[in-house]
């Protein structure tokens, strides 16, 4: 009996050897399995804290006052026509065609009107009273600037004191007046009436 049992156990030993050495090799892998369904999205991560806000920069340097918007004119000759230059009338006026001269600049703008002396240069701003009792002024409308003289005695004008006039339109930033230049005078936060010629030329960037 015993040894049945010992053969018996051999015969299961060498079975098992016989098994493994035997056993086929592996199989090729196989095509990848469809994918799977997206999980659901987690939840939003917390905000961070805003960082400190950085120091203002420096200011500019503010830049030289431009002329983009301001209309002038050269010396013009006289409007006022006399061919021996010697008016014999109290009162005497001539007009320049103006078309700059616009609705804007008529009803909220500024215009400066100025007379020179061709002798020696002299710029006086309208209105203008002479030595001789004339009156130089200006009245103005849409595209035309009229020259006005008037001798405030009555008596004839004679040789008029300016040779040349400028304008100056200035658009904007003031209230209408009733057109009559320096009379009754627009305001504005500058005071452009009361500055001199050379001020404004200054101010506007204007060539002589």
């Amino acid at each position: 009996m015993k040894t049945k049992h010992v053969c018996k156990a051999l015969f299961l030993s060498f079975s098992l050897i016989f098994l493994i050495n035997c056993s086929p090799e592996d199989g090729e892998m196989g095509p990848p399995g469809p994918q799977g369904e997206q999980g659901p999205v987690g939840p939003a991560g917390v905000d961070g804290q805003d960082g400190a806000d950085g120091a203002d920069g420096a200011d500019g340097t503010d830049g030289e006052t431009g002329t983009a918007n301001v209309i002038y004119s050269d010396w013009l000759d006289s409007p006022i026509v006399d061919n021996d230059n010697n008016i014999m009338a109290p009162t005497a006026n001539g007009s320049y065609d103006v078309p700059s001269l616009d609705a804007a600049i008529v009803e909220e703008g500024v215009v400066l009107v100025y007379g020179r002396t061709t002798t020696n240069n002299f710029v006086f701003a309208l209105p203008f009273i002479g030595s001789s009792g004339v009156s130089y002024y200006f009245r103005y409308e849409e595209n035309d600037l009229n020259i006005r003289l008037a001798k405030i005695d009555g008596s004839n004008i004679g040789t008029p004191l300016f040779d040349q006039y400028r304008y100056i339109l200035i658009p904007g930033g003031t209230q209408a007046s009733n057109g009559t230049g320096g009379i009754t005078g627009k305001t504005a936060d500058l005071d452009l009436n009361n500055m001199s010629y050379e001020e404004i030329l200054e101010h506007f960037n204007i060539p002589e």
